[in-house]
This record gives structure tokens, C-alpha cells and sequence, in this order.
């Protein structure tokens, strides 16, 4: 599911499995391709979403997801969404106008799961990043931040992903300027994935102006 125009579009892929267990431990091998499982009715109408609880744009949160942000979709635990303007399951129900649950916990959200860490460094990139980023200090920060902590890129999918299509126009040099910043490696990255459009970080490549590499001859 991603936002288009504000408004949110989901997409469907046909896979045949027969149950929403099978799909999900299919799809959490891709995490951020995918937002859940959709069930579907006798007349093939989508009558469920059930959503995946691989927390954050990239699924690699250690925490499980409980709450959707509100401009993007991306599924975020409560740590992470922190300060962000986030939909309930419930709230996200209404909108859409399909009834939506949470899937089972994955196994590593659970005893065995990573420590946990406190707020990330990626909130305060999400929530400042369509008012500071054309701050030449606060990008200087921006990309120190994603060295040290590379968990942080998540802030910056989320702050990219959040921008109307108004914002970016309006940004666009700056978000030119910030991607010839970007530590390497991300910048990179979401080179990458611009070959995949729809994903976060495709999405946040092509808005920072990257395109994929293209292969030698």
C-alpha cells in the first residue's frame, strides 16, 4: 500500500497461498516489498488486510508493528512512531473501508528479540525533515547521523515518503543537493532501488532525484 496524492492505493498480487500464515512468512522474506495480506471474498472482493508486524520502511526494527503512519502507510512499533502522526488499526480500517487486523508476531519480537533501544535517531529525522532539510547544517547532521547510526535511514524513507507532491517540487532542489551528500553507501542504495518504484526506498530515491545504475556494456 502506498500514498498517492494523500490518498491511499493498494496494489494486489495474486499468489495462490492457502493460508494468511504461509503468505506472511513468504513475504517477511521481503519485507519492504510488501504491507500485509489481503483475504478476498467468494466474488473477489478484498474483504481483509491482515497487516504484517515487521516494524519500519526496511522491516528491520526488532520490535512489532502496532500502528501505521499516517502520510505513508509504513507500519511502525510504538518507539518508532514516537512523535509521528500515526493511524490506529482500527482508524486505518475506517479509512479504507476494509476491515484490518494485525498478523501474529514474528518469533524475533519475542524473548529472544534484540534489546530494547531507546527513540531513535530516525523519528527526529521524520518528523523535522520537510521544515530543516533545506538547513545546510541540519543535512550535514542528517548524514553523520546515517554513519553512525544506519538504522537512521528509516527516518529519512519515512520523511522523504511523507512529502506531498507539492513539497517535493517545491524541495527538489534541496533534495537534489542532500543526495549528492548522502553518505555513499545510501546514497547507493536508493540508487538501487529506484529499479523498484513502489518500494520506500525507491520511492525515496526517485524523489531525491537517483536512478538506478545502468549495467555495463
Amino acid at each position: 500500500m502506498q500514498a498517492e496524492s494523500g490518498v491511499p492505493r493498494i496494489s494486489v498480487a495474486s499468489d495462490g497461498y492457502a493460508s494468511a500464515r504461509t503468505a506472511l512468512t513468504r513475504y517477511r522474506s521481503a519485507p519492504a516489498a510488501y504491507f500485509g495480506v489481503g483475504r478476498f471474498d467468494h466474488e473477489g472482493t478484498l474483504a481483509e488486510i491482515i497487516l504484517d508486524r515487521l516494524c519500519g520502511p526496511l522491516g528491520d526494527c526488532p520490535r512489532p508493528a502496532t500502528l501505521v503512519h499516517a502520510a505513508t502507510y509504513y507500519r511502525l512499533c510504538e518507539t518508532c512512531a514516537t512523535g509521528l502522526d500515526v493511524l490506529t488499526v482500527p482508524e486505518l480500517a475506517r479509512l479504507l473501508g476494509i476491515a484490518c487486523r494485525l498478523a501474529p508476531v514474528p518469533a524475533r519480537a519475542g524473548r529472544h528479540a534484540a534489546p530494547e533501544e531507546p527513540s531513535p535517531a530516525g523519528n527526529r529525522i521524520a518528523r523535522e525533515f520537510s521544515t530543516r532539510v533545506d538547513d545546510p547544517h541540519w543535512r550535514r547532521e542528517l548524514c553523520a547521523e546515517l554513519v553512525q547510526t544506519p538504522g537512521a535511514v528509516n527516518g529519512l524513507l519515512i520523511g522523504v515518503g511523507a512529502l506531498t507532491h507539492r513539497d517535493v517540487l517545491d524541495l527538489y532542489p534541496r533534495l537534489r543537493t542532500l543526495a549528492d551528500e548522502l553518505p555513499a553507501g545510501v546514497r547507493e542504495e536508493l540508487s538501487r532501488a529506484t529499479a523498484r518504484p513502489l518500494s520506500p526506498a525507491g520511492v525515496a530515491g526517485l524523489r531525491l532525484g537517483l536512478s538506478a545504475p545502468r549495467p555495463s556494456a
